[in-house]
């Protein structure tokens, strides 16, 4: 097991007061998510690029956020200690309402199990395209402390990869359970619309 999570810092203006941490999908890396620093482009944010701790076979240096330890049993522990230890020392140096979360594919999962049980309120989370480990149980779905924060579930209606349905039953489960979450779905298949991109920059912008 890894020590402490890898991941790219990105400075923005030197009045920066905000904070967005990027979580990449399956066989992703650190610059996954790099294109978003650019296509969001606020200045007085700061960007940490995360890069999951498990290494995927034949995958040509592409990481997991989890491993199959057993037929159809998933290791959630050992990622969910870095990610506390990441978020820990994150909540020291930046009020936790002016950070943000955002996930793609297996970091969407990330974003729902794991950054909306963050027990500080966070500025926003925003997954896309993502899912989660259970996705049709009624259990709950986030920290009473993340009610009341924005969350945007986005995904491409044609996504071929991840169905919609596990955004839209996500999405109906946290309506149900009180949060303020918003559902954007875009044309396209499995990637990040530019809906959603130009809807997050909104928010955090508001």
């Amino acid at each position: 097991m890894a020590k402490k999570l890898l991941y790219d810092f990105q400075a923005g203006s030197p009045e920066s007061h905000k904070v967005m941490v990027a979580i990449h999908g399956w066989q992703g890396t650190r610059d996954s998510m790099r294109p978003l620093i650019k296509s969001m482009n606020i200045n007085n944010m700061d960007w940490y690029l995360l890069e999951a701790p498990f290494s995927v076979d034949g995958s040509d240096g592409g990481y997991s956020w989890s491993y199959e330890k057993s037929e159809g049993v998933w290791e959630v522990d050992e990622p969910r200690e870095l990610l506390q230890d990441f978020f820990d020392g994150l909540f020291a140096q930046y009020p936790s309402e002016n950070i943000y979360v955002i996930g793609f594919s297996q970091g969407g999962l990330v974003c729902f199990d794991f950054a909306l049980f963050l027990d500080q309120p966070l500025g926003g989370v925003f997954p896309i395209a993502g899912f989660s480990r259970q996705p049709n149980e009624e259990v709950p779905r986030c920290h009473p402390c993340q009610k009341k924060i924005p969350i945007l579930i986005s995904h491409g209606e044609d996504d071929e990869k991840v169905p919609v349905r596990f955004s839209k039953n996500l999405y109906r489960q946290l309506k149900k359970q009180g949060a303020n979450v918003e559902l954007l779905l875009y044309n396209g298949k499995h990637t990040i619309g530019i809906e959603c991109i130009r809807k997050i920059k909104k928010i955090i912008l508001s």
